[in-house]
């Protein structure tokens, strides 16, 4: 999952990338103080998921946010921000989420796997549409891969996983390595997705 986060203060960008380290899938592609340079990035990057501040110099986060919606931008916006009384209109520009200031991590995480879960069914959707087929594992993959694909389906991160299973971390991110290896993807949505085509998982 591919993120930016627009907010004015640096120590912001600071909590909130040292937040999304500990998730995994999780790519911060870009940081920015002001509206502007990031509704350049926005235009000739794909993105995500869009953290946004609401008071901002110059261009407040909702403006931005409603520029951007009426660009076509149609990814996941949420706001950030100290201001509790915003709620209703950040909703008017289709927000995701609605997040006041000071940021939990445990609050973050939930965003963040709600958002994972929908992106996986709304690429499935389209996987569906478009009647792609896909042929079976040359390598199948064993009992304890299928389990860990199964609760990657079901949003859980690495450490979830492992607490799950009662294994080590470590062995949670060698099976996901085998995976992804094994179905020929680069991230947990295309293995899902796969997974549930081949009727691997649920």
């Amino acid at each position: 999952m591919e993120v930016i986060i627009v907010d004015d203060e640096k120590a912001m960008h600071l909590i909130m990338t040292r937040m999304l380290a500990k998730l995994d899938d999780v790519k911060i592609i870009g940081c920015f103080q002001e509206t502007a340079t990031a509704f350049s990035f926005l235009k000739d990057n794909k993105v995500d998921l869009l953290f946004v501040d609401i008071d901002m110099p110059r261009e407040n986060g909702l403006d931005f946010s409603k520029r951007v919606r009426e660009s076509g931008w149609t990814s996941k916006l949420v706001f950030v921000t100290a201001y509790k009384e915003y709620a209703l209109p950040a909703f008017d520009v289709f927000a995701f989420d609605y997040i006041v200031k000071p940021i939990s991590e445990v609050r973050l995480q939930k965003t963040v796997q709600r958002a994972w879960a929908e992106i996986t069914k709304e690429t499935e959707v389209i996987h569906s549409s478009n009647q792609e087929r896909y042929p079976p594992l040359i390598d199948p993959l064993t009992k304890r891969e299928i389990e860990v694909l199964q609760l990657i389906s079901n949003g859980m991160i690495n450490k979830e996983i492992a607490l799950e299973l009662n294994l080590k971390e470590g062995t949670i991110k060698n099976h996901i390595v085998n995976i992804f290896s094994k179905v020929q993807v680069k991230n947990r949505v295309q293995a899902t997705i796969i997974g549930k085509n081949l009727r691997l998982i649920k």
